[in-house]
């Protein structure tokens, strides 16, 4: 009788089986390509340059802004800055503007889904640094100044201040302004430090920093899709600079729904690797509409929301995204099977239009002093993440 039911218990346990593959952090990532623990850090001072090149493209790529109107073919700077304690993981990972893919070593290319494209901070206070952050070089300033501009009184408010945030212009060259951009060069980093007022909630870096750098990374330049240069648009002027207001320029470009499509672009002379992505955009509601206020181009208005919506998606809502760090050999073919984990997981009816990014993105820390919080604690927030980024934005066909 024992025996039986020793047999019974053994064929119990004969299931049908088979290979299943483990994905871990996106399509065909082995253990060894997983991302490495983000170090915990004190802030991030982050700026970018982004070219909106393709049509339907809106400030909304910049994470800061709204997409109306429509911004497409223009090119722009913008900072943004932020301190808290205790130091957090999330300032070494996450970006305002676009957080890099996984890291690459040599010549190896690799790429990751991402759904979630920003996360959250576990900071329990943010902290002041003056009334302003500094990015300069002979020929080049930046000021990146706090908002708000005073700190929250009384003690209970808000307890928020950040960096920056506005949108500036691309100069380079200009015989009377000086630089906002300078690629391929290394910046100082300046801010005042501050002490709070006795009441203020928010914390403060009494020293200032005064011996901080920041590397900008090489132009992306020469990008194109199957030998087709990615270039800007040009509504109401044609192809030979005349202002039209009949034309309407359209940019957009295949995606590798179905077919393989090769990304080139211009290799840099110190062969650091570019940044591809893929993102999937949501849809959103900006300003206000009815019967007697329309919408601005690339708009619709939905009379029962009383919102306009963009009709190819919103740049500030993203379903997911492939983001894929490549060698800087100056090509890269996506292949639709790259986007087999993005498909599986974003709902297609929630997507409304897909772009394509191009960056280089320069990420470094700066040492800055101890805090003191509202209560006179003293805390560390060294390291700060510095991070600096050229992007180009174009719009994919949709499938």
């Amino acid at each position: 009788m024992t025996g039986a039911l020793l047999l019974l218990t053994a064929l119990g346990c004969i299931r049908p089986s088979d290979d299943y593959p483990v994905q871990i952090y996106g399509a065909g990532t082995a253990l060894d390509e997983v991302l490495p623990h983000p170090e915990p850090m004190g802030g991030t001072i982050e700026y970018t340059r982004m070219r909106l090149w393709g049509s339907n493209l809106g400030h909304g790529l910049s994470g800061l802004y709204g997409d109306s109107p429509r911004a497409d073919g223009t090119s722009f700077t913008v900072g943004y800055a932020y301190f808290g304690y205790p130091a957090d993981p999330g300032f070494d990972r996450n970006s305002s503007f676009l957080s890099p893919g996984p890291p690459v070593d040599g010549s190896e290319d690799l790429c990751m889904t991402r759904l979630v494209t920003s996360g959250y901070l576990g900071i329990t206070e943010y902290v002041d640094v003056g009334d302003h952050i500094s990015l300069s070089r002979e020929g080049g300033s930046v000021v990146l100044e706090r908002d708000p501009s005073v700190h929250h009184r009384p003690a209970g408010e808000s307890w928020f201040a950040g960096y920056g945030g506005r949108l500036g212009a691309v100069v380079t060259g200009h015989d009377y302004l000086p630089d906002t951009w300078r690629g391929d060069a290394t910046w100082d980093i300046r801010f005042p430090g501050t002490v709070s007022p006795p009441d203020s909630t928010m914390g403060s870096v009494p020293y200032p920093l005064t011996e901080g750098s920041i590397r900008f990374p090489a132009d992306v330049s020469g990008v194109s899709l199957d030998g087709v240069e990615v270039r800007a648009p040009h509504h109401e002027y044609d192809d030979e600079g005349v202002w039209d207001p009949e034309v309407e320029d359209d940019v957009r470009y295949p995606g590798p729904w179905t077919e393989p499509v090769t990304v080139s672009w211009q290799p840099s002379d110190d062969g650091q690797p570019v940044t591809i992505v893929i993102r999937y955009l949501g849809v959103g509601e900006e300003e206000s509409c009815d019967c007697n206020w329309d919408c601005s181009a690339g708009f619709t208005c939905d009379e029962q929301l009383g919102a306009c919506l963009p009709d190819e998606g919103s740049g500030w809502v993203s379903e997911g995204e492939l983001v894929c760090t490549v060698a800087d050999d100056g090509e890269f073919v996506l292949d639709p099977s790259r986007l087999e984990t993005l498909d599986t997981w974003v709902d297609p009816t929630a997507v409304h239009g897909r772009v394509l990014g191009v960056a280089r993105i320069s990420e470094g820390t700066v040492e800055v002093a101890d805090a003191l919080t509202f209560n006179d604690k003293r805390v560390t927030l060294t390291p700060v993440r510095t991070r600096v980024s050229d992007v180009l934005w174009t719009r994919l066909e949709s499938p």
